[in-house]
């Protein structure tokens, strides 16, 4: 079967930056050219910065990786496209929408916000790692910060995505309140099942049904971490999560989020051209062709019509 793929999150493009390499072709995960087993392709690239840096510096190198990816050729040559909304039709060439990851960078500026919507940043994953400005992530108890608070209902308020994938209990609560007030749901981009894998950085089935009902969509990470804590993670591990989430009434928004560029996967899905063997389990398992063009495609595009 010929698929499409809408994925919710990569992290190509730091490593084009650190790397000096390429979006067309390159030793990188996600390519142009490994792309090419898709029809539609619509990538959503996540703009991270490396913790070490202060939340100033991790600022201007996120303008540096987002400026390195405009100048890239295929961009330049219009081969590939930048979008800051998602198309009305299946795109022809692919296209990459913007998010950032982490947004300690904002540095306690809400003027950065606007500067991040006039980048065409439509997606926000605020929290990463520990404690920042902006609150407590997966490994703290901690909520959200006063200017966390502001600066997320300002990001909602002006149709920015919010992203649960990396908060704590406490933030993903206030993350959810905060998209249900500015009426925009929520997403987990790169999250997978605490049920199958008990690691702080998966959704336990209480956050899962409340993504649901605040009509969000959910994309499976290939993190084998995240995966399965008990043994070396593979393509099976893949379909366990992909069951455990549509038992929880998840078929309508259930979506992949690789995490590609940015996390070790297991070696038969090691870069975007692999991930049609995902398809070919499921097919093995009797799963319909119309559920994984879903999973694949159907289900994040149509979510991104509306809301990206």
């Amino acid at each position: 079967m010929k698929l499409s793929l809408f994925d919710l999150h990569c992290d190509t493009a730091y490593e084009m930056y650190k790397e000096h390499l390429p979006l067309y072709e390159s030793r990188l995960a996600v390519s142009l050219k490994k792309a090419h087993v898709f029809e539609h392709y619509i990538q959503v690239m996540a703009h991270w910065t490396p913790p070490a840096l202060s939340d100033g510096d991790g600022w201007e190198q996120l303008k540096r990786v987002y400026a390195n990816l405009l100048r890239d050729q295929s961009i330049t040559s219009g081969e590939a496209r930048v979008a800051n909304r998602c198309p009305n039709d299946p795109p022809d060439v692919p296209t990459l929408l913007f998010s950032l990851e982490d947004a300690r960078v904002l540095g306690e500026e809400l003027s950065r916000v606007d500067a991040l919507l006039t980048m065409g940043f439509r997606i926000v994953t605020p929290l990463w790692r520990g404690v920042s400005c902006i609150g407590g992530a997966h490994d703290t108890d901690q909520g959200l910060t006063d200017f966390g608070r502001a600066a997320l209902y300002k990001m909602a308020t002006s149709d920015i995505l919010l992203d649960v994938s990396h908060a704590s209990e406490r933030s993903f609560e206030e993350i959810l309140q905060i998209s249900s007030d500015a009426k925009i749901p929520p997403i987990a981009s790169h999250s997978n099942a605490y049920t199958l894998c008990p690691v702080s950085r998966n959704l336990s089935d209480g956050q899962i049904r409340a993504l649901l009902q605040a009509n969000g969509i959910i994309g499976i990470n290939l993190f084998t971490d995240f995966l399965r804590y008990d043994g070396e993670a593979n393509v099976e591990d893949v379909l366990r999560h992909v069951e455990y989430f549509l038992s929880l009434g998840a078929s309508d928004v259930l979506c992949l989020g690789c995490d590609l560029d940015g996390a070790d996967v297991p070696q038969k899905l090691s870069d975007v051209s692999k991930l049609p063997l995902i398809a070919e389990v499921l097919l093995k398992h009797n799963y319909s062709e119309t559920l994984i063009r879903a999973l694949f495609f159907d289900n994040a595009y149509n979510f991104a019509k509306k809301y990206i």
